[in-house]
């Protein structure tokens, strides 16, 4: 069966899908796709919020010092600071499409 994704953001580095059948996210960054279940992309967005909550201002922002786990043990993300600025913006996008449909579909029900 053929995923049915639904656009949570679209943009310049990248989107963020949702399949509407089997839940899976789909996360395309930069040059990185990661499809990712419900609950292992929650704690995709943790990670990303966590390291971009840290401060680089010693650091080049064009270095690429930053690592981010993924659900595969053998991959991982290595981001510049600009770099992971940019995904938890694309992350928190994507975020908030999911929380305004949650809510439109609380509306439909009522």
């Amino acid at each position: 069966m053929a995923c049915d994704f639904q656009s949570l953001y679209y943009g310049e580095d990248g989107y963020v899908v949702r399949c509407k059948q089997c839940g899976h996210y789909q996360v395309a960054f930069v040059s990185t796709m990661l499809t990712l279940s419900e609950a292992d992309f929650y704690v995709f967005c943790k990670q990303v919020n966590y390291k971009a909550a840290q401060s680089y201002s010693n650091v080049n922002h064009d270095s690429k010092i930053i690592m981010i786990a993924t659900p595969s043990q053998d991959v991982h993300l290595i981001l510049t600071p600009s770099e992971l600025s940019r995904l938890q913006k694309t992350l928190e996008a994507a975020d908030n499409e999911i929380k305004a449909q949650e809510l439109l579909c609380l509306f439909k029900e009522g």
